[in-house]
Protein backbone atom coordinates (compact mmCIF):
# COMPACT_ATOMS: atom_id res chain seq x y z
CA UNK A 1 0.00 0.00 0.00
CA UNK A 2 3.02 2.52 1.06
CA UNK A 3 3.90 1.90 -2.60
CA UNK A 4 1.13 2.21 -4.78
CA UNK A 5 0.39 6.02 -2.26
CA UNK A 6 4.39 7.04 -3.24
CA UNK A 7 3.27 5.93 -6.84
CA UNK A 8 0.11 8.19 -6.56
CA UNK A 9 1.83 10.93 -5.55
CA UNK A 10 4.62 10.70 -8.02
CA UNK A 11 1.74 11.13 -10.92
CA UNK A 12 0.18 13.68 -9.29
CA UNK A 13 2.54 16.18 -7.92
CA UNK A 14 4.45 16.70 -11.28
CA UNK A 15 0.99 17.61 -12.93
CA UNK A 16 0.36 20.20 -10.83
CA UNK A 17 3.75 21.58 -11.14
CA UNK A 18 3.72 21.96 -14.91
CA UNK A 19 3.39 24.74 -17.21
CA UNK A 20 2.92 24.12 -20.89
CA UNK A 21 5.45 25.83 -22.78
CA UNK A 22 8.27 25.26 -25.44
CA UNK A 23 6.57 21.40 -26.71
CA UNK A 24 9.02 19.47 -28.63
CA UNK A 25 6.55 19.02 -31.65
CA UNK A 26 4.75 22.31 -33.12
CA UNK A 27 1.43 21.13 -31.11
CA UNK A 28 2.70 19.06 -28.22
CA UNK A 29 0.77 16.04 -29.15
CA UNK A 30 2.62 12.72 -30.36
CA UNK A 31 1.77 9.51 -30.62
CA UNK A 32 3.74 6.38 -30.43
CA UNK A 33 4.00 2.75 -31.47
CA UNK A 34 6.14 -0.06 -29.10
CA UNK A 35 7.66 -3.75 -29.64
CA UNK A 36 9.66 -5.76 -27.96
CA UNK A 37 11.24 -8.53 -26.00
CA UNK A 38 9.86 -9.37 -21.88
CA UNK A 39 10.62 -11.84 -19.15
CA UNK A 40 7.73 -12.65 -17.09
CA UNK A 41 9.44 -12.88 -13.21
CA UNK A 42 8.94 -16.30 -11.92
CA UNK A 43 6.80 -15.95 -8.74
CA UNK A 44 4.07 -17.33 -6.82
CA UNK A 45 1.01 -19.23 -8.51
CA UNK A 46 -0.57 -20.61 -5.65
CA UNK A 47 -4.03 -22.70 -5.89
CA UNK A 48 -6.19 -21.43 -3.17
CA UNK A 49 -4.95 -22.94 0.40
CA UNK A 50 -1.56 -24.36 -1.13
CA UNK A 51 1.75 -22.64 -2.35
CA UNK A 52 2.99 -23.33 -5.98
CA UNK A 53 6.01 -21.31 -8.20
CA UNK A 54 5.85 -20.51 -11.81
CA UNK A 55 8.57 -20.24 -14.57
CA UNK A 56 8.11 -18.83 -17.47
CA UNK A 57 10.47 -17.96 -20.74
CA UNK A 58 10.24 -14.74 -22.62
CA UNK A 59 7.91 -13.36 -24.95
CA UNK A 60 6.70 -10.76 -27.10
CA UNK A 61 6.16 -6.88 -26.28
CA UNK A 62 3.96 -4.81 -27.87
CA UNK A 63 1.97 -1.57 -27.46
CA UNK A 64 0.89 2.22 -28.36
CA UNK A 65 0.57 4.91 -26.81
CA UNK A 66 -1.16 8.84 -26.92
CA UNK A 67 0.75 11.98 -25.22
CA UNK A 68 1.50 15.51 -24.63
CA UNK A 69 4.90 17.35 -23.79
CA UNK A 70 3.70 20.19 -21.38
CA UNK A 71 7.53 21.59 -21.40
CA UNK A 72 10.88 20.30 -22.32
CA UNK A 73 11.10 17.73 -19.52
CA UNK A 74 7.48 16.80 -18.85
CA UNK A 75 5.01 14.69 -20.42
CA UNK A 76 1.63 12.32 -19.72
CA UNK A 77 0.55 9.77 -21.98
CA UNK A 78 -1.81 7.31 -22.20
CA UNK A 79 -0.80 3.87 -22.86
CA UNK A 80 -1.67 0.64 -23.72
CA UNK A 81 1.05 -2.93 -23.71
CA UNK A 82 0.29 -6.29 -24.50
CA UNK A 83 2.88 -8.69 -22.73
CA UNK A 84 3.12 -12.74 -23.55
CA UNK A 85 5.42 -15.58 -22.46
CA UNK A 86 4.96 -19.16 -22.40
CA UNK A 87 5.13 -21.14 -19.24
CA UNK A 88 7.84 -24.00 -18.67
CA UNK A 89 6.35 -25.05 -15.53
CA UNK A 90 4.01 -24.36 -12.73
CA UNK A 91 3.98 -26.38 -9.29
CA UNK A 92 6.18 -28.62 -8.28
CA UNK A 93 7.72 -31.06 -11.29
CA UNK A 94 5.10 -29.13 -13.45
CA UNK A 95 2.61 -30.52 -11.55
CA UNK A 96 -0.23 -27.85 -12.27
CA UNK A 97 1.02 -26.90 -15.39
CA UNK A 98 4.16 -27.67 -17.98
CA UNK A 99 3.47 -25.27 -21.06
CA UNK A 100 0.94 -23.06 -22.25
CA UNK A 101 0.85 -19.26 -22.23
CA UNK A 102 0.96 -16.38 -19.44
CA UNK A 103 -0.38 -13.06 -21.50
CA UNK A 104 -1.54 -9.97 -20.25
CA UNK A 105 -3.00 -6.40 -21.43
CA UNK A 106 -2.39 -3.05 -19.05
CA UNK A 107 -3.12 0.30 -19.71
CA UNK A 108 -1.76 3.16 -17.35
CA UNK A 109 -1.09 6.82 -17.36
CA UNK A 110 2.84 7.25 -17.69
CA UNK A 111 4.70 11.03 -16.57
CA UNK A 112 7.64 10.74 -18.13
CA UNK A 113 10.48 13.09 -17.25
CA UNK A 114 13.26 14.07 -19.66
CA UNK A 115 17.11 15.44 -19.06
CA UNK A 116 18.24 18.15 -20.99
CA UNK A 117 19.30 16.74 -24.44
CA UNK A 118 22.52 16.19 -25.63
CA UNK A 119 22.52 16.93 -29.60
CA UNK A 120 19.50 14.87 -31.07
CA UNK A 121 19.76 12.41 -27.88
CA UNK A 122 17.03 12.43 -24.73
CA UNK A 123 17.80 10.27 -21.94
CA UNK A 124 14.50 9.88 -19.76
CA UNK A 125 12.88 8.30 -16.88
CA UNK A 126 9.38 8.07 -16.29
CA UNK A 127 6.33 5.44 -13.77
CA UNK A 128 3.03 4.77 -14.60
CA UNK A 129 0.01 3.60 -12.87
CA UNK A 130 -3.30 1.99 -14.13
CA UNK A 131 -4.83 -1.64 -14.26
CA UNK A 132 -4.61 -4.90 -16.05
CA UNK A 133 -7.21 -4.80 -18.52
CA UNK A 134 -7.33 -8.54 -18.75
CA UNK A 135 -4.58 -11.09 -17.56
CA UNK A 136 -4.53 -14.87 -18.35
CA UNK A 137 -3.16 -17.94 -18.36
CA UNK A 138 -3.71 -21.24 -20.56
CA UNK A 139 -2.25 -24.13 -18.48
CA UNK A 140 -1.43 -27.07 -20.45
CA UNK A 141 -1.76 -30.33 -20.96
CA UNK A 142 -5.01 -29.92 -18.81
CA UNK A 143 -6.03 -26.89 -21.58
CA UNK A 144 -7.65 -24.89 -19.14
CA UNK A 145 -7.79 -21.12 -19.01
CA UNK A 146 -7.96 -19.08 -15.79
CA UNK A 147 -8.07 -15.29 -16.16
CA UNK A 148 -8.86 -11.72 -14.05
CA UNK A 149 -9.38 -8.03 -15.09
CA UNK A 150 -9.25 -5.19 -13.57
CA UNK A 151 -6.15 -5.11 -10.89
CA UNK A 152 -3.74 -2.52 -10.14
CA UNK A 153 -0.52 -1.95 -12.31
CA UNK A 154 2.33 0.31 -11.48
CA UNK A 155 5.26 0.56 -14.02
CA UNK A 156 8.56 2.56 -14.31
CA UNK A 157 10.68 2.47 -17.29
CA UNK A 158 13.77 4.37 -18.26
CA UNK A 159 15.28 4.55 -22.02
CA UNK A 160 16.78 7.52 -24.79
CA UNK A 161 15.45 9.03 -28.25
CA UNK A 162 16.86 9.85 -31.28
CA UNK A 163 15.61 12.67 -32.89
CA UNK A 164 15.98 11.57 -36.33
CA UNK A 165 13.42 13.97 -38.25
CA UNK A 166 11.59 16.97 -36.88
CA UNK A 167 8.69 15.00 -36.48
CA UNK A 168 10.03 11.33 -35.78
CA UNK A 169 11.87 10.09 -32.73
CA UNK A 170 12.90 6.10 -32.15
CA UNK A 171 12.95 5.29 -28.60
CA UNK A 172 14.96 2.30 -27.17
CA UNK A 173 13.83 1.76 -23.49
CA UNK A 174 13.24 -0.51 -20.43
CA UNK A 175 10.45 -1.52 -18.27
CA UNK A 176 9.45 -3.24 -15.33
CA UNK A 177 5.37 -4.07 -14.92
CA UNK A 178 4.33 -4.91 -11.30
CA UNK A 179 0.47 -6.15 -10.52
CA UNK A 180 -0.94 -6.59 -7.27
CA UNK A 181 -4.62 -8.72 -6.16
CA UNK A 182 -4.32 -11.05 -9.11
CA UNK A 183 -7.15 -13.61 -8.42
CA UNK A 184 -6.78 -16.03 -11.37
CA UNK A 185 -10.38 -18.61 -12.15
CA UNK A 186 -12.14 -20.27 -14.35
CA UNK A 187 -13.27 -23.77 -14.93
CA UNK A 188 -13.32 -24.28 -11.55
CA UNK A 189 -9.83 -23.45 -10.96
CA UNK A 190 -8.79 -20.55 -8.51
CA UNK A 191 -4.97 -19.19 -8.02
CA UNK A 192 -3.32 -15.93 -6.65
CA UNK A 193 -0.60 -14.90 -8.44
CA UNK A 194 2.17 -12.31 -9.07
CA UNK A 195 2.62 -10.62 -11.58
CA UNK A 196 5.94 -9.03 -12.22
CA UNK A 197 7.04 -8.33 -16.06
CA UNK A 198 10.85 -6.77 -16.89
CA UNK A 199 11.19 -5.79 -20.99
CA UNK A 200 13.02 -4.10 -23.60
CA UNK A 201 11.57 -2.15 -26.23
CA UNK A 202 12.23 -0.47 -29.48
CA UNK A 203 9.43 2.53 -30.27
CA UNK A 204 8.87 5.18 -32.88
CA UNK A 205 7.57 8.71 -31.84
CA UNK A 206 5.37 10.66 -34.21
CA UNK A 207 5.53 14.31 -32.88
CA UNK A 208 2.52 16.55 -34.52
Amino acid sequence: MQTQLLLVAFLTLPLAACTSNAPRGASGFYARANLGYGQTLDGAFDPSGASAEGEYSPGLVSGAAVGYDLDEHWSVEADWTYRSGDIDTIGANGSLANGGDYASVAVTTNVIYSFAASGPWRPYVGAGLGFLQEIDADLEPSGGEVSDRGGLAYQFLAGVGYRATDALELTLEGRYLGASGVELEGGGQSFDADYEHLGVLLGVRWLF
